[in-house]
């Protein structure tokens, strides 16, 4: 299946938007890297970044102390760009990290779909949402926001961890940090020119939306001729309780003898299994 992972020149494309914008170094050998060991029993060992190895948003990462946690997700993309049913983009809130207490920043794809294991992982509900979808589209993955950090506060005199994407200095409207990630994500729109865009989960949506200044509450809705997607996230906390809603519909339908009720809580259970298929 390697001939389907970033197939072609788009990561030529893509490691240019990013080191114009967001990396000092070169990027392509990360992609060359990832598609190598793409189909190897052996994880693909990716070299960290450091934080003095980003540009863009120096401003508000010198100010901070401690630092951790740091991370970066390459877009990363499957299918035949010029013989598709519909170029697809998937966005992700951003690349979290954990475990790391210094500067360094851990680079792999989003989701981590890059990695054999990672894709095979029972766990990994990324993979078994994008891999029915790669029978007849272009299928591309990014995040909202390209950079991940964690950093400690003193607040009366208790330590308070800061994450990146509640961080005031990171998502001011009017900050370097905020134009960075729009802008990226606007390049990245415009290279790719997807035909549906498919937020996952409520933060990532709302990043998306005030990124894209959409003041439109749906879920469902098209803007500037893209069909954009809100959809609740697919972590295994979500679909878990897949079951559990269907129970709920059936068992309400039961007390108020409401006939549709019973009738969606067992078309729930009944196609449940369909959604990642």
């Amino acid at each position: 299946m390697k001939k389907d992972f970033c197939p072609g020149n788009l990561t030529l494309e893509l490691s240019k938007i990013l080191e114009e914008l967001l990396i000092s170094k070169p990027i392509e050998g990360y992609y060359k890297s990832m598609i190598d060991k793409y189909d190897s029993d052996q994880s693909c060992v990716i070299p960290n970044l450091f934080l003095t190895d980003l540009k863009g948003i120096d401003d508000i990462l010198n100010k901070k102390e401690s630092i951790r946690n740091s991370g970066i997700d390459l877009p990363i993309y499957f299918g035949d760009y010029n013989n598709c049913t519909s170029k697809i983009m998937i966005v992700a809130m951003d690349p979290k990290r954990n475990g790391q207490d210094h500067k360094e920043i851990v680079i792999g794809s989003v989701f981590g779909l890059h990695d054999k294991k990672g894709r095979e992982t029972s766990r990994n509900d990324y993979w078994k949402f994008v891999a029915p979808l790669l029978d007849s589209n272009f299928i591309y993955l990014t995040d909202v926001y390209k950079l991940y950090y964690e950093y400690i506060v003193l607040k009366n005199n208790k330590s308070t961890t800061i994450i990146s994407n509640k961080d005031p200095e990171y998502l001011h409207k009017n900050g370097t940090a905020f134009k960075l990630n729009k802008t990226i994500l606007e390049r990245e729109i415009a290279l790719i020119k997807p035909d549906i865009i498919v937020s996952l989960g409520l933060e990532s949506a709302n990043a998306l939306k005030m990124l894209h200044g959409i003041k439109d509450k749906e879920n469902y809705m098209t803007h500037n001729g893209i069909e954009y997607i809100f959809m609740p996230h697919i972590a295994r906390t979500v679909t878990q309780s897949i079951p559990t809603i269907a129970n709920l519909f059936i068992a309400m339908g039961k007390i108020k003898k409401h006939k549709s009720l019973i009738e969606a809580g067992e078309q729930i259970h009944l196609l449940r299994n369909e959604l990642f298929k």
